[in-house]
């Protein structure tokens, strides 16, 4: 089902209230930073009264024929100005403490899975908040085939209106710009917090910048700062070579060094139940 039509409304009302009560409204989704090692996840979600779609599109350069980049900064700042005036924005943000947690879990999830559940969450925030969505445009990544099946079963939304579409959208677009920004600026956060003195790159694998960052904030013993995702390949690599290796001894195995014993062979290190190696003072 297609919703729009050429009679969608080019002014926008100020009454967000009896827009809520009133209007059907369409949102989009995009998840900013699924691939980086460094910073979070954000996922966003952009939406709006279909009566207002033209006008929206219209003063925010949401065009679908032109590369999104060329715009970013303009249409973000009308995106902020507009919020609140029938357009509407809502994210979440998943860290990199939790993604490398889920991961790493005993039972551990997938970053689809991960990212299924917060756009469940999303989605719910919206509702919760009595926007009645009745279509909802969906970046695809890692989403199932049966998407309308697997999200109203995520929801509890049974057989309403509420139609979930896989497909490039105005909203769509507006989410992404919002993710990246949000994103971005908390990227800016975290090199002033841990490495203001230098660049972090892009945040890829493959980045020279991104590669030497990481070489400058590794800590052999707490290994990495928590903005970085420890589950991710690149990093559990470089700490087999950088991290301090620990062994778990048994109690009938457990040796006390003298202080001299550990200054004639400081790099290896026993103390009560755990076994160093590779120290150095």
């Amino acid at each position: 089902m297609n919703v729009f039509n050429n009679n969608s409304s080019d002014e926008l009302p100020q009454n967000l209230e009896d827009l809520k009560a009133n209007s059907e409204w369409i949102l989009g989704i995009f998840e900013a930073g699924r691939g980086p090692l460094i910073g979070p996840i954000i996922i966003a979600g952009c939406f709006w009264p279909i009566t207002n779609h033209n006008y929206i599109v219209k003063q925010c350069s949401l065009s679908l024929n032109k590369q999104f980049y060329q715009n970013q900064v303009e249409s973000s700042e009308i995106i902020s100005k507009l919020k609140g005036k029938a357009l509407q924005f809502e994210t979440i943000e998943i860290s990199a403490q939790k993604l490398s947690t889920k991961i790493l879990a005993y039972t551990p999830s997938d970053v689809n899975e991960i990212s299924l559940n917060y756009t469940l969450q999303l989605i719910k925030n919206i509702l919760s908040k009595g926007y009645k969505i009745i279509e909802c445009y969906i970046n695809p990544i890692g989403f199932k085939e049966n998407l309308n099946e697997v999200l109203k079963k995520g929801l509890g939304l049974g057989n309403n209106d509420l139609k979930f579409i896989v497909g490039m959208h105005q909203t769509i677009i507006a989410a992404q710009i919002v993710s990246l920004q949000e994103r971005n600026t908390r990227l800016l956060q975290i090199q002033q917090d841990i490495y203001p003195s230098g660049q972090m790159g892009s945040g890829y694998p493959s980045d020279a910048l991104t590669r030497e960052f990481l070489s400058k904030v590794s800590i052999p013993v707490f290994i990495y700062p928590q903005d970085i995702r420890f589950a991710w390949q690149t990093v559990s690599a470089s700490l087999k070579q950088k991290a301090i290796n620990i062994e778990y001894l048994s109690e009938e195995n457990w040796t006390r060094q003298t202080k001299e014993q550990f200054l004639e062979n400081p790099s290896f290190l026993e103390y009560g139940g755990l076994h160093f190696e590779n120290y150095y003072l």
